[in-house]
């Protein structure tokens, strides 16, 4: 029971009630962070995984088609075809219309309009190697055999995509390395006012043989419960938000938002952000009281 002895009155102190507030909001704010660069990484994979190594050919309606939209049967042929004999070609197939119009539902709806809409064919390319010089060497074999044919080749988009993932990332870390700094300096600022406050009690103390390692010890320890229950309050005030954006979410329609379950690292992470504020606030007061002492003596 000596270890928790403690000869000063922090806990009267309302710089402590001050620290754990803002290590609750930084905290909420690092979870933030931390959750939008899992999600953001998570949905970066899954386009990878189901993009990668793909082509998309379009075959536009003629000029004279139908309300149907059709584009023409030949057409279509000529460019199965020539996809089909082409030696970088995996497998090439239509995508039928009635799979398109339900893709194409969550941003254009369902009716008789939309079925009536003059939408190309669409035919998906696997290649057998992800490799820009098969893309572009398909791509052209494809615009010889059909002129008006549009290749969408993933990699261009899923590249801006990786670039905008890798700025999430780099802005999370940031933001995390902001959040860090915040806390130790509200610690630093809170200790020091403690330190002035209580000068009196600390020389008492020196006189009675009490060594610095010990008066900053329980400055320390004081800091680590305060940063220890601001993160867990932080992490009680993040569930309930995370909830409501998954609700929200959820009320997306099918197939604009891809299902993106969060990785166990996440949760890892977050467990241990009060833990992390904890000690972080207990080292920077343990560092600031010697600080002082010193300066004292």
């Amino acid at each position: 029971m000596q270890a928790f002895r403690s000869d000063l009155p922090l806990r009267k102190t309302a710089s402590g009630h001050f620290v754990q507030w803002l290590v609750m909001v930084l905290v909420f704010m690092a979870s933030i962070a931390a959750t939008v660069h899992a999600y953001t990484d998570g949905l970066l994979t899954h386009w990878n995984r189901s993009v990668i190594g793909t082509l998309t050919v379009q075959i536009p309606p003629p000029g004279g088609a139908s309300a149907s939209g059709d584009a023409t049967r030949d057409t279509i042929t000529t460019a199965l075809g020539a996809l089909k004999h082409h030696p970088a070609v995996a497998s090439a197939s239509l995508i039928p219309r009635d799979k398109v119009l339900q893709l194409l539902e969550p941003w254009l709806g369902s009716g008789e309009a939309v079925n009536d809409l003059p939408l190309p064919a669409l035919i998906d390319v696997q290649l057998r190697n992800n490799d820009a010089a098969a893309a572009a060497a398909v791509t052209k074999a494809v615009s010889a055999a059909v002129p008006t044919a549009i290749i969408d080749d993933h990699r261009v988009w899923l590249s801006r995509l990786t670039n905008l993932a890798q700025g999430v990332g780099l802005v999370a870390v940031v933001l995390m390395a902001m959040i860090s700094g915040a806390l130790a300096l509200t610690v630093i600022f809170a200790t020091r006012a403690s330190l002035a406050e209580f000068v009196q009690v600390i020389e008492v103390l020196h006189l009675i043989g009490a060594r610095d390692d010990y008066i900053a010890s329980q400055f320390a320890r004081r800091a680590l419960v305060q940063g220890a229950v601001g993160g867990v309050c932080g992490l009680l005030l993040f569930a309930p938000t995370l909830g409501v954006v998954a609700w929200l979410g959820s009320r997306v329609e099918q197939g604009v938002l891809p299902d993106i379950h969060l990785p166990i690292t996440l949760w890892l992470t977050l467990a241990a952000l009060p833990v992390i504020a904890g000690v972080l606030a207990m080292l920077t007061a343990h560092m600031t009281v010697r600080g002082g002492l010193q300066k004292m003596m």
